[in-house]
This record gives structure tokens, sequence and C-alpha cells, in this order.
């Protein structure tokens, strides 16, 4: 992977994490990520990749004490519609938490 390439991932996935703190999308945000994209560098699995990192990072923190509380659940339902991702792209382990 070149060094373009690789840097657009950390940048999206350091876009992605930030835009999420607050569980919501405002249309700036998703201008910004929708900047990356078309810069043209990453691929369908690059973008797919730090998604799922970043629902990985989000499962972690939810079970990290060893129970789900709705709370939780709405937080990894929330990530998934403002992330606009589909079902079928999602982790099973992640599927599992809504």
């Amino acid at each position: 992977m070149n060094d373009a390439r690789t840097q657009a991932k950390a940048k999206l996935a350091e876009v992605v994490k930030r835009v999420m703190a607050d569980g919501k999308i405002d249309a700036s945000e998703r201008e910004e990520m929708k900047s990356i994209y078309r810069q043209g560098l990453l691929t369908a699995p690059d973008i797919k990749e730090v998604l799922t990192g970043y629902l990985g990072g989000v499962r972690d923190e939810v079970l990290a004490d060893g129970k789900v509380t709705d709370e939780e659940r709405a937080r990894c339902r929330a990530a998934l519609a403002e992330l606009k991702l589909p079902r079928e792209l999602v982790p099973p382990d992640f599927q599992a938490l809504l």
C-alpha cells in the first residue's frame, strides 16, 4: 500500500472516530468524510476495513464490563445508522449487540 493511501486510511479512521464522538454525523462532518472518499485513494475494502475497525472499537468499549445496557445498544444502533452501513457489512459480533 502506498503512503498516500495509508495516510488516507488513517485520516478516515481519525475523522470517523471524531465525528462519531457525539453519536451523530452532521452535514459538515459528512462532507468531511466524503472529501476523503472523493480523493480516490481508498478502495471499497479500505473503507470497509476502517469502518469495521471503528465498530470493533465500539464493541470492545461496550463489552468492557461484561454487560450490555440499553444505552449501549442504542449507541451501537446509532453508529450503524449514522455511518449508513448495510447490515450485511456489519460483523456478526457487532450485530449480536443490537
